[in-house]
């Protein structure tokens, strides 16, 4: 077997400056495109944990409104920090309750994520009091006072949409 090191006049094999100096550049590239797929994987799974939660809290809202035969309604924070709160109105008529929930609220959204649009204009005042966020208010028979595409946006410009059919309540993730 031919060995293609230099030899010194120690008789000791080693490797040139140049070769070194290309190995650790075919290091740094291979780590610098390795950081940008994991950044980009980050973002990705960002959004779809944004969006996996928002699709959890509408379905766990209209499960409950139609449980507990009362409305529930699902807030979206449309301003920084974004995020989702949950509300109840125990009585007909009356006023309306948050839900606490471990994963609601924006101490628990992604800062990667912004909600980039909802269906219709905001309309919370009647029950959060924020006339700026947007709320869905689901009724006891388990279906939506609106329906539409919430659209979710990460860092990168990647966008999911959340669709809600008002009629039937049905909620589902499209990329």
């Amino acid at each position: 077997m031919c060995h293609n090191a230099v030899r010194h006049k120690n008789g000791h094999a080693g490797f040139t400056l140049i070769e070194l100096v290309v190995v650790v550049g075919l290091i740094a590239v291979v780590l610098a495109i390795l950081t940008a797929v994991i950044r980009a994987a980050s973002n990705s799974f960002q959004l779809r944990r944004s969006a996996t939660v928002v699709t959890s809290e509408l379905r766990r809202a209209q499960s409950s409104a139609v449980a507990q035969n009362i409305p529930y309604a699902v807030e979206f924070i449309l301003s920084s920090p974004y995020g989702i709160n949950e509300w109840k109105q125990p009585t007909p008529g009356g006023g309306w309750v948050a839900v606490p929930r471990p994963v609601t609220g924006s101490e628990n959204w992604s800062s990667q994520v912004s909600i980039a649009s909802v269906p219709g204009t905001p309309n919370c005042s009647g029950i959060s009091g924020n006339g700026s966020n947007w709320c869905v208010t689901f009724q006891p028979l388990g279906f939506a006072n609106q329906g539409g595409s919430v659209q979710l946006q990460n860092q990168s410009g990647t966008r999911a949409s959340i669709i809600l059919n008002a009629a039937t309540g049905r909620v589902s993730i499209t990329p």
